[in-house]
């Protein structure tokens, strides 16, 4: 069985997702409302001082999902390749999980669960899509779904499997993405001396960017679908 081909896909997926988050993605935008407790001229600053924000806000927490999706996907392989329900990988899988790590801590028991069990039932339909791929003995991810797949099946793992911002969209308000911040590391001159610690909140931008990212992830890997199947559009 070819695990090799599933996992380069969904690292192929995720890195590209990435990449088109981080260029959605709107420090100025973040920093609307942020709670730093700043003046507007200390907030322009920032501002001023985008990538610096970037490096220090959006890079680290994209890197961190990556690590912790491509550790997620090796325990769905897992699953895949034996018997037991994905309940029972379930303390592993949510473990690493960006949005359960994310959930605002006065999230009631009952929506907390909701959220999880949603968690629980997207990788469980990542995993039972890229099957027949793992069960495949080519060592490359495209020629694996050609060779499972007919277009149709194709699109439709692209469509119901790969997408992942369900949770996110359907629980808004559910989750918080901040980061704690000093100013003063950004931000120089006669300002940079009397600027608080504070906590930006992004969690309106983190989602936005995601969706919008996905959408285009999405529509991108259908193209690519047609062109791997017999060139159609």
């Amino acid at each position: 069985m070819s695990r090799e081909a599933a996992r380069a896909g969904f690292e192929t997926f995720v890195d590209r997702t990435i990449d088109a988050t981080r260029r959605e993605f709107s420090v100025g935008r973040a920093l609307r409302g942020s709670g730093l407790g700043l003046g507007g001229t200390a907030v322009d600053l920032l501002r001023k001082n985008a990538d610096g924000l970037e490096r220090a806000v959006v890079e680290p927490e994209l890197a961190t999902y990556r690590r912790r999706s491509l550790e997620q996907f090796d325990i769905v392989l897992e699953y895949v390749d034996g018997d037991a329900p994905i309940e029972e990988f379930a303390d592993e899988l949510l473990a690493r999980d960006s949005y359960v790590e994310a959930l605002r801590p006065d999230v009631p028991p009952a929506r907390r669960r909701a959220v999880r069990e949603e968690v629980l039932e997207r990788l469980a339909r990542l995993g039972d899509g890229i099957e027949p791929i793992v069960e495949r003995p080519e060592t490359g991810f495209w020629p694996a779904v050609r060779a499972a797949f007919d277009r149709d099946d194709a699109l439709e793992l692209v469509e119901e499997a790969f997408p992942f911002t369900g949770p996110l969209g359907r629980h808004r308000d559910a989750f918080v993405f901040a980061v704690e911040l000093d100013p003063g590391e950004f931000v120089g001159g006669p300002f940079a001396a009397g600027l608080p610690t504070g906590s930006i909140e992004y969690t309106d931008e983190a989602i936005r960017a995601m969706e919008a990212a996905e959408r285009r992830i999405v529509r991108e890997t259908r193209a690519e679908v047609g062109r791997r199947f017999d060139g159609a559009p």
